[in-house]
């Protein structure tokens, strides 16, 4: 049985659909900068579809956005975004939660398979070897993911605040930020892997490995269906 979240998510990706070409880069825009506002993923699918409805019922009238809402359209967001509640401290600690526990069971599950660890084990199975089920995990890897994580943080947040800004792009500034922000951190990253890579920090059997990767996805599912409701 779906949810409430998940039956509205259906409707509006059916309406969505229905909005033509002309309409669609300054709803997908719009819809973006809604997804950074500080409200439930119920709301935020509440005013897509009052958004959708709305354009849909312009284009029968043979009008654009542009006709119904005018040219700010940042302004219109936020006005509406201003009459909805915001999230409440647990909701945006759910939300954190389940992004983080979702990024790390993914990033945690290519580390193993790409891992020397891995590639061994998989190697002396088909060579019909005596296998040791242990992996290494280095230091460089676990920082990796953390600045990976907090990196993916940053640009989404980025982007979707930004959305409706200079007609949905970023100004040269921003543009120059943007990367100066993303050179820094991958050259941090590159940093970390050179000098770290090699160092263990701890070696776990990959059964267990794959558990605790199991147990943070399990995680993300629990707290996926908490905000459903």
């Amino acid at each position: 049985m779906r949810s409430k979240l998940e039956e509205l998510r259906r409707l509006n990706n059916i309406l969505d659909e229905q909005i033509n070409e002309d309409n669609q880069p300054i709803f997908t825009d719009m819809i973006c900068y809604i997804r950074s506002a500080d409200i439930s993923e119920l709301n935020q699918e509440m005013v897509r579809r009052d958004l959708s409805e709305m354009i849909l019922s312009a284009q029968s009238r043979g009008d654009s956005i542009r006709d119904v809402i005018g040219e700010d359209f940042k302004g219109f967001c936020d006005e509406v975004i201003s009459n909805l509640p915001p999230k409440t401290t647990k909701e945006k600690w759910i939300d954190r939660l389940d992004i983080i526990c979702f990024c790390v069971s993914i990033l945690g599950g290519i580390n193993i398979v790409l891992s020397q660890g891995f590639l061994k084990i998989i190697s002396n199975i088909i060579s019909k070897q005596a296998i040791n089920y242990n992996i290494d995990i280095s230091v460089g890897t676990m920082i990796s993911i953390v600045v990976i994580i907090a990196l993916s943080f940053l640009i989404v947040n980025r982007i979707t605040k930004n959305a409706l800004d200079q007609g949905g792009t970023l100004n040269i500034k921003e543009k120059v930020m943007a990367a100066m922000a993303v050179g820094t951190a991958l050259t941090v990253l590159i940093i970390i892997s050179l000098k770290f890579g090699r160092q263990t920090l701890v070696s776990v059997n990959i059964f267990l490995a794959i558990a605790v990767i199991g147990g943070f996805y399990a995680a993300h599912k629990v707290l996926s269906g908490i905000k459903k409701y």
